[in-house]
């Protein structure tokens, strides 16, 4: 064999094997896009959704006002089946849509759906709102506030508000939307059964990366 029939063999080799590894690297790309792309889970938040009746803020129970309590998102507005993260992750982003103004602890819980029984795995930050403006209620279009953080969340975890009033909420149904914990749940404690049960909606999204 020559010496030129040789090094086309070897051009031929190294063609091929580069483009073996071009066309793994083109299935992998987007598998590595998909695992970035961030996910969202809780309320599904839009400036069309109202804060109704939201005002005046909600006490955790009309018999005790301004006693505190845990809030945990037992039911995802506009997003059925939503109120549990669906992957492990960070939460990055919380967003809202409140009535008026308020503040709240974030905490992520972990529900035992068969006995509302739930128990507070992390806390987040202190997140204050501002809620809407007459403008805000004069047009039907609604504030959508977004806050940064960076929460570790587990699959299959959830939302909880820990607070004394809000305004984060949707009021136009019944049910058991929001799980009631009073008095309220802290890390590290074990799995409380709720106490009460509410009606309204709480207006939270995540969004997870």
């Amino acid at each position: 064999m020559n010496r030129t029939s040789t090094t086309a063999q070897k051009i031929a080799r190294r063609t091929g094997l580069l483009a073996a590894v071009a066309s793994v690297a083109l299935m992998v790309a987007p598998t590595a896009g998909l695992a970035k792309a961030p996910v969202k889970f809780g309320a599904k938040l839009n400036p069309t959704v109202q804060p109704s009746n939201s005002l005046p803020a909600h006490p955790c129970t009309q018999e005790n006002p301004g006693v505190p309590c845990t809030m945990v998102q037992n039911d995802a507005y506009g997003r059925p089946g939503a109120e549990r993260a669906p992957r492990t992750g960070r939460i990055k982003r919380i967003r809202v849509i409140a009535g008026g103004p308020g503040s709240f602890r974030l905490q992520i819980a972990k529900v035992r759906r068969s006995t509302n029984k739930a128990k507070v795995v992390r806390n987040g930050p202190k997140i204050a709102y501002q809620g809407q403006s007459e403008a805000n209620w004069d047009s039907d279009k609604y504030k959508v506030e977004s806050f940064k953080v960076n929460v570790r969340v587990r699959k299959g975890q959830q939302l909880v508000l820990r607070g004394n009033y809000t305004s984060m909420v949707r009021c136009s149904s019944g049910g058991d939307n929001t799980l009631i914990y009073q008095p309220p749940l802290f890390r590290g404690g074990g799995f409380k059964p709720a106490t009460d049960t509410d009606g309204c909606w709480v207006l939270m999204e995540a969004v997870i990366r």
